[in-house]
């Protein structure tokens, strides 16, 4: 299997995957499988690998968010697994392909997205559609991802995501991938600028936009 930033993986965890975590509810709903780790960088780490994945090779650095918030801020937790150990991995394209009750503003605003566009979902509205527990509300934003195909259609998601935000009232943020695996916010390429942002696994880089989305990642 191959991992990407956004996925969802499940485990079987024990205590040594989760030292540190003293808070019991939210350990015990990692330990039962309910709550499903989010793939993502570990900046601290300088890695000689370029690509933008993580294989059943590598360790793969996940965190936690605990449903409820306490004293108005969600409890977070960071760890990291071998690859081999991870038993299933939801991408976010498989998530939105999921049943949810449209409960919120991110979630109603979701399926209006994907109504006309192939989307994907990460952060808390795929938190709440994997787990069932109401990870959004009607103010929360909406994080969701497309893959760059060209720029007309890229104007054309900007345009529908600047209409639902008007509708709905919340802010949705895009982050369009490119074939190289790093992921460019939907809001900065409508800008124009010459040279844009792009989050990767391993790093954050600026790339010239005339080169947008003609390299591979490498497997």
């Amino acid at each position: 299997m191959i991992f990407r930033r956004h996925d969802l993986v499940f485990s079987k965890w024990d205590e040594g995957d989760l030292a540190g975590l003293a808070h019991k509810n939210f350990k015990g709903l990692i330990m039962s499988g309910t709550l499903p780790g989010i793939v993502r960088r570990e900046e601290s780490v300088e890695s000689p690998k370029m690509s933008n994945h993580y294989t059943e090779e590598d360790i793969v650095y996940l965190g936690f968010v605990y449903p409820n918030k306490e004293n108005g801020s969600r409890v977070r937790f960071g760890t990291s697994i071998d690859g081999s150990r991870i038993e299933r991995c939801l991408t976010p394209y498989d998530v939105a392909d999921m049943e949810y009750e449209e409960r919120s503003g991110p979630l109603k605003a979701l399926t209006e997205l994907r109504s006309d566009f192939d989307v994907g979902v990460w952060g808390s509205s795929s938190l709440e559609i994997v787990t069932g527990y109401h990870y959004t509300n009607e103010t929360s934003d909406l994080d969701a991802i497309c893959e760059y195909h060209d720029s007309l259609e890229v104007e054309e998601l900007h345009s529908k995501v600047t209409e639902l935000e008007g509708d709905i009232g919340i802010r949705i943020d895009v982050e369009i991938t490119i074939p190289t695996g790093y992921g460019i916010n939907l809001k900065e390429y409508a800008q124009g600028g010459k040279t844009l942002l792009a989050k990767g696994l391993r790093d954050v880089i600026l790339i010239n936009r005339n080169a947008f989305g003609k390299l591979h990642d490498p497997l």
